[in-house]
C-alpha cells in the first residue's frame, strides 16, 4: 500500500549512530527502526514530537527549520515570536527590547499572539457552555498531539477542540491588515514564526486542519536567540530602554495549565508528556475519563518551555516567566461582547475539520487486514516477548507486525538469528 507523503523536519545523520536503541524506545507511535547502525523512520507515523531529539546521546537526528535568507522575495516581514522566545532571556528585559531586536534583524513589524490566545481561551469557555454533546474536547494548540491523536487515537479526533490556534488567526489577520496599510498583495508579505519545537514547523508547512497555513515559515527559536542576543546586548548598552515599544508580556498559552485557567472550567485536566498524555487518551478511548470537559495535553514535560528549539533550561524559563509577568504583564481587558460575535461569524474556528491520517496501521482492506493481523499473531507467539529491541523494532508486537508485512525477517531476531 502507498501512503500520502508527510512533510517532516528530520534529517538522520545514520554515520553517527552508535545503536543505542533509545530512539526506538522513546517513539510514541513505534515510527523508528535501527538495522546495523542505520536509522530509518516511517513517514506516516512520525508526528514529529522530537522525542528522539531529546534522547539520542549521538544526536543522530537532527531537525530543520527555515532562516530568514529564506524569506527575501517577501516585501514585507512580520514575525509572530512563540511567547517562550521572551523567557529565553533574563528577566529585566523587557519585551519591547527583544521586539526591537527583532526589527534590528530585519523583520518590519512584530505580531503579539497573547491578545488572540486570551480571545481564543474565552471562545472556547463559550463552546464548551454552548455544545455539551462531545465530552471531552481536547486541546489543539499542540500539533505534536493533533498528530497522534491522528495516527495511534483516530477514534478521537471529532474530541479536538475546533478553533484554530492562535498563530494561524494572527498570520491571517496580519496579512489581510498589512495588505491595505501597505497597499501590497497578501502573497507579498511574509509572515513568519518563531517557533520552540519541530511540531510547529511541520504544523506551518503541512497543517493538518487547511490546505494551506496563513504562516509563510518557521524559524527555530535557537537559531532567532543567536542572531539578536548581540543586538539585545547593544540596545542595553546604549541606554534606548525608553524608546521601546508598549509591549507588555504575557505567559499565554504553552505553559502547563495556564490555557486551563484561561478557559476557566473546573473540570479542565492539564497534562503534559507525551506518555502521560497517552495514559490519558487511552482512559479517554475507553470511556474511563469521568467528569471532564476539557483536557489540556501538551507533547514535552515542560510544555512549549521545553521544546526542542529552546535555549534556556526549562525550569530558569519557567521562573523568568513568572517574574516577567509580574514586571511587564499585561493589564488590557477582554471585550467579551466582541468575542462572541467574533465567535458567531466563524472567526475562530478551524477551516476544515482533522481527519485521521492513513497509516500502515490502517486497514482500508479489511479482508487484507485480517490476515496480517493473524499472521502477526502467529509470529508474536514465537517470540520471546523480551521487548529488548535488538531486532531494531521497539517491542515483539511491532517486530511480530513488520514481519507480517515482509519488512523484517524472524532471523533478525536474537533469538532466532543464525
Amino acid at each position: 500500500m502507498t501512503y500520502p507523503s508527510f512533510y517532516h523536519t528530520l534529517q538522520i545523520d545514520s554515520q553517527s549512530c552508535q545503536g543505542r536503541l533509545k530512539c526506538i524506545r522513546h517513539c510514541p507511535t513505534k515510527a523508528i527502526r535501527v538495522h546495523s547502525n542505520q536509522v530509518t523512520f516511517f513517514g506516516d507515523l512520525c508526528i514529529d514530537c522530537g522525542n528522539c531529539l531529546n534522547v539520542c546521546p549521538e544526536k543522530v537526528f537532527v531537525s530543520q527549520s527555515d532562516n530568514l535568507e529564506d524569506f527575501k522575495a517577501y516585501k514585507f516581514h512580520i514575525a509572530i515570536p512563540s511567547n517562550v522566545l521572551y523567557i529565553q532571556f533574563g528577566a529585566d528585559i523587557h519585551p519591547g527590547i527583544v521586539n526591537r531586536a527583532l526589527k534590528n534583524i530585519g523583520f518590519n513589524e512584530i505580531a503579539d499572539v497573547s491578545r488572540i490566545c486570551d480571545e481564543v481561551g474565552f471562545a472556547l469557555k463559550h463552546h464548551l457552555e454552548k455544545h455539551p454533546e462531545i465530552r471531552p474536547l481536547i486541546s489543539s494548540f499542540c500539533p505534536a498531539i493533533v498528530r497522534l491523536i491522528q495516527v495511534d487515537y483516530p477514534n478521537l479526533v471529532k474530541n479536538l477542540e475546533p478553533l484554530d490556534v492562535p498563530r494561524e488567526i494572527v498570520a491571517r489577520e496580519a496579512k489581510r491588515y498589512y495588505s491595505k496599510k501597505m497597499g501590497l498583495r497578501e502573497e507579498e508579505i511574509g509572515v513568519i514564526y518563531l517557533s520552540p519545537c519541530p511540531a510547529k514547523v511541520v504544523s506551518i508547512k503541512q497543517p493538518a486542519e487547511k490546505e494551506t497555513s496563513w504562516i509563510d515559515g518557521a524559524i527555530a527559536i535557537n537559531d532567532v536567540y543567536n542572531m539578536i542576543l548581540p543586538e539585545i546586548i547593544k540596545i542595553q548598552q546604549k541606554k534606548q530602554g525608553d524608546e521601546i515599544d508598549d509591549s507588555h508580556y504575557s505567559r499565554a498559552w504553552g505553559l502547563l495549565g495556564h490555557f486551563s485557567r484561561n478557559v476557566g472550567s473546573e473540570k479542565s485536566l492539564s497534562v503534559a508528556g507525551i506518555d502521560h498524555v497517552k495514559l490519558i487518551l487511552d482512559d479517554i478511548e475507553s470511556s474511563k475519563l469521568h467528569n471532564v470537559d476539557f483536557v489540556e495535553a501538551l507533547t514535552c514535560l515542560h510544555g512549549c518551555s521545553g521544546g526542542a528549539f529552546c535555549v534556556k533550561d526549562p525550569y530558569k524559563a519557567r521562573h523568568n516567566s513568572f517574574q516577567l509577568h509580574q514586571k511587564f504583564g499585561s493589564k488590557q481587558s477582554l471585550d467579551k461582547k466582541m468575542v462572541l460575535e467574533k465567535y458567531k461569524k466563524g472567526f475562530y474556528f478551524y477551516e476544515s475539520p482533522v481527519l485521521p491520517r492513513l497509516t500502515r496501521t490502517s486497514h482500508p482492506n479489511i479482508g487484507n487486514g485480517i490476515k496480517r493481523m493473524k499472521k502477526r499473531e502467529r509470529i508474536l507467539a514465537k517470540l520471546p516477548r523480551k521487548d529488548c529491541g535488538l531486532c531494531g523494532a521497539p517491542t515483539c508486537e511491532t517486530f511480530a507486525d513488520d514481519c507480517a508485512r515482509n519488512e523484517a525477517e524472524l532471523t533478525d531476531c536474537i533469538f532466532f538469528s543464525k
